[in-house]
């Protein structure tokens, strides 16, 4: 299997935005490159118990382990929740690595899976992606934490009312 690198000019803004276009499951997008940290959010409708948690998250470590042992890469991303009022925030968090876009579709079809009727998901009549992803995967096929020197970007992405918004905070 051979991952094609990200070419230099493509921007990390527009990295997110294909990101939250073709994954109307993810919520929100954290890209940190001064930390080396890329972080997912998927948010419940509900609040998440103690028993499914636990749960999900061996049923999450076991296909993740099975996928590094296919793949050869040595790290894995960690998950987490945040509970919110009576819903409940889900963090997927790589770090120090580059994240090829397999690794995003399998973590948001895990996601989707366990909790698709639990799931805050964006609807839209016509979709972007689906017009245009074969191009879009093939754009992204690694996910570029690339460390330059002094560089001090931390994206925050998200998408509101059938808009994606891209700070740089």
């Amino acid at each position: 299997m051979g991952l094609k690198q990200v070419p230099e000019e493509t921007s990390h803004a527009s990295m997110l935005i294909f990101l939250l276009l073709r994954y109307p499951q993810i919520f929100i997008i954290n890209f940190n490159l001064a930390k080396e940290l890329f972080r997912i959010s998927f948010m419940l409708k509900i609040k998440l118990d103690n028993e499914r948690y636990i749960k999900f998250r061996k049923s999450f470590s076991e296909c993740l382990g099975i996928y590094k042992d296919m793949v050869g890469v040595t790290r894995s991303p960690r998950i987490n929740r945040r509970n919110v009022d009576n819903r409940t925030l889900l963090q997927v968090t790589w770090k120090n690595d580059n994240i090829s876009i397999e690794e995003v579709n399998l973590v948001s079809s895990l996601v989707l899976k366990e909790f698709h009727k639990d799931l805050i998901i964006e609807t839209r009549k016509e979709s972007f992606i689906q017009r245009n992803s074969a191009e879009g995967d093939e754009r992204f096929e690694l996910l570029p934490p690339r460390r330059k020197e002094n560089e001090e970007e931390n994206l925050f992405a998200f998408r509101e009312a059938g808009r994606v918004y891209v700070f740089d905070k």
